[in-house]
């Protein structure tokens, strides 16, 4: 006799033989378990009666009825004083337990048996806890009723089948899962006989009225095909548990992917505070790689794979700032016919968006060549912008709406715009617009042009002709298209400090005056080069790399040849050839990101896509420029995406 302790030290012992306990499960893909598990208990429940409905996976229950029958509301009784923590509910004829789907809930489940006593007992259970339930010697089975759609899931029902039939267990197979009318009386404790077509009394034959004897199994000749699913098990069992364990690791691969997107901004932020202190936002590399490995291992165990059989690993974690994880997982996949050892492996980053398309964070294509801001889908400078929002609070207070409709427009865009109305009173010609300097905007509504010229001078702002009364400029940082305002925004200056004082606080003094000297020359944006100097090569003017490539600026010796660099490891000749070249695919490609994965790539692949290319290389690069321009304060992060690569 096997005694087991419960709640408040009652003892009692392990439920008889001939007390009826049957196993609810799926298999596959079947839905419809659930009704059937209510189904069946409410078959088994006497006239007048009650029955026990255990369900592991429904943590919190449904809620009691008045409708409930004596004998189930006096089994919630018991069973909410000796299973406190659980969800009990009197349903009908039915008492429901919920508990959790993991190996405690199995043990609660058997408490909640040896409780019932007298009554019958259903344990709906998720297909994953059946060999658990079947090992328990505490559990008399009586029998298992299977979920299954045979169509898509005949070999593996078969497989499961055989498996209860040498264990001495009753089984029948569900074909068809309930209707939803009928489904729903069943799980409120009340389903008439017929009203599943049959199911409750003929399951109460099989599975309640024969205990321990092997019945007949209700497959229609399932029996003809198990021969040949035996012989096949083992390849679909392989593929199946390929399957879950592939699924495992493109998780954690991602869910570490992710910890590091979220933590980028914290990497790259300045170690050190403007007075000298520490800075407390930032993260050295070490605790960088170490919460996305936590994040890896949190996502492996939620999926069933323990620590010891998960590899994490980081490809560029040799590079300032890692975006890619590598998760491993090594697991044995029990086929029925055999245990196979199956190893799945993926790899996720956290990129910048591929496609070109959308919102660009630097401006280019003439005049400024800074960050931008967006308001309202308009591009303007950093300064514009904050200024824009003081001047619309105020005037959203008087009850006027402002509305942007135009900002920064490159050369192109404004060339095309004078092509459509020639007139220069009107629309100014390409190069001489001041909307390319992101300093301009154009505003509405018409009711808001009164407001705009009585106030708009307070928050900085110019009306710029007489005859165009929604065009405001700002007059108050620094003039338009101006190497000092490029700067704005870029490491927190404020357009008032030197052009030098505003690169970003990782650029080596040295390097400084030619970063500024040639970014000036070329017109790109100073903050852009440095950031991919840091990318290229940590600003060592003597790195090399397995592909050639030579110097501060990574220059193979072609490229370095086309635009006279007769040295590639003169850190001052490479800056130079550096934003020549960055200008040339700026211009080419209309964008600063393109045109960073044209300096890693090569032009053509990415003028073939209009994007960045799925290059491994290409996308981390580029990303880790973005990246670092965000956490200097020289652009606004971008939005990362978390992709598998592999």
């Amino acid at each position: 006799m096997t005694v087991f302790r419960l709640k408040e030290e009652a003892v009692f012992e392990a439920k008889p033989a001939s007390d009826p306990v049957v196993l609810v499960t799926r298999v596959g893909g079947a839905e419809g378990s659930r009704g059937a598990a209510a189904a069946l208990a409410c078959a088994a429940a006497e006239p007048d009666g009650g029955s026990l409905l255990v369900e592991l996976g429904e943590r919190r229950g449904p809620r009691p009825t008045l409708v409930a029958s004596t004998a189930a509301r006096e089994l919630e009784e018991r069973l909410v004083v000796h299973l406190p923590d659980a969800g009990v509910a009197s349903r009908g004829r039915l008492c429901q337990v919920a508990l959790p789907a993991d190996l405690e809930g199995i043990e609660q489940a058997r408490a909640a048996v040896a409780v019932a006593r007298a009554s019958a007992a259903v344990l709906h259970l998720p297909p994953r806890l059946l060999h658990a339930a079947l090992e328990d010697d505490c559990l008399p089975l009586s029998g298992a009723l299977l979920r299954a759609d045979l169509r898509r899931d005949r070999a593996l029902t078969a497989l499961v089948v055989g498996d209860l039939r040498e264990r001495g267990v009753s089984a029948a197979v569900l074909k068809r899962q309930l209707g939803w009318l009928a489904a729903r009386r069943a799980l409120a404790g009340s389903l008439a006989a017929d009203a599943a077509g049959g199911l409750p009394g003929r399951l109460r034959r099989m599975l309640l009225n024969e205990c321990g004897q092997v019945l007949p199994l209700a497959l229609g000749g399932i029996f003809v095909v198990i021969l040949v699913a035996l012989a096949l098990v083992s390849i679909a069992g392989a593929i199946t548990g390929k399957g879950r364990v592939q699924r495992a690791a493109d998780l954690a691969a991602i869910s570490a992917a992710r910890s590091m997107r979220d933590d980028l901004p914290r990497l790259l932020s300045p170690p050190t505070l403007p007075n000298g202190l520490p800075n407390p936002l930032h993260m050295e590399k070490t605790a960088y790689l170490l919460r996305a490995r936590g994040a890896a291992s949190e996502a492996a165990r939620a999926n069933g794979v323990g620590s010891v059989r998960l590899l994490v690993s980081f490809p560029d974690q040799d590079s300032f700032a890692p975006v890619r994880a590598r998760a491993s997982v090594l697991a044995d996949v029990d086929t029925g016919a055999g245990r196979v050892r199956i190893q799945a492996v993926a790899v996720a980053e956290a990129a910048a968006p591929a496609s070109a398309e959308g919102m660009p964070a630097m401006a280019s294509g003439g005049g400024y060549v800074g960050p931008l801001a967006y308001r309202q889908g308009e591009g303007m400078r950093p300064d514009v912008a904050a200024a824009f929002d003081r001047m619309a609070a105020a005037a959203a207070s008087a009850g006027i709406s402002l509305v942007v409709n135009s900002g920064f427009r490159s050369d192109a865009e404004q060339a095309a715009l004078f092509a459509a109305h020639p007139d220069p009173q009107w629309v100014a010609p390409p190069g001489k617009s001041l909307h390319r300097c992101a300093t301009e905007l154009d505003l509405g509504p018409d009711s808001a042009y009164g407001w705009l010229a009585a106030n708009a001078a307070e928050f900085g702002f110019v009306q710029r002709y007489s005859w165009e009364a929604w065009h405001f400029g700002y007059a108050q940082g620094p003039p338009p298209c101006s190497q000092v305002g490029n700067a704005i925004g870029m490491g927190g200056g404020d357009g008032n400090a030197s052009a030098a004082a505003d690169l970003p606080s990782f650029v080596p003094v040295r390097y400084r005056a030619p970063l500024l000297a040639a970014a000036a020359r070329w017109n790109v944006s100073a903050a852009l080069l440095a950031a991919q100097l840091m990318a290229e090569s940590n600003f060592n003017p003597f790195a090399t790399s397995p592909a050639g490539a030579q110097g501060i600026a990574q220059f193979i010796p072609s490229t370095a040849a086309a635009y006279g660099l007769s040295n590639p490891f003169d850190p001052v000749a490479a800056i130079e050839a550096q934003a020549h070249l960055m200008s040339d695919l700026i211009e080419q490609l209309g964008s600063p990101t393109l045109a960073l994965a044209a300096y890693n790539a090569g032009s053509a692949p990415v003028a073939a896509c209009d994007c960045v290319p799925s290059i491994p290389e290409t996308t981390a690069y580029v990303s880790r420029i973005l990246a670092l321009l965000g956490g200097a304060g020289a652009l606004a992060l971008p939005t990362f995406e978390v992709r598998l690569v592999a």
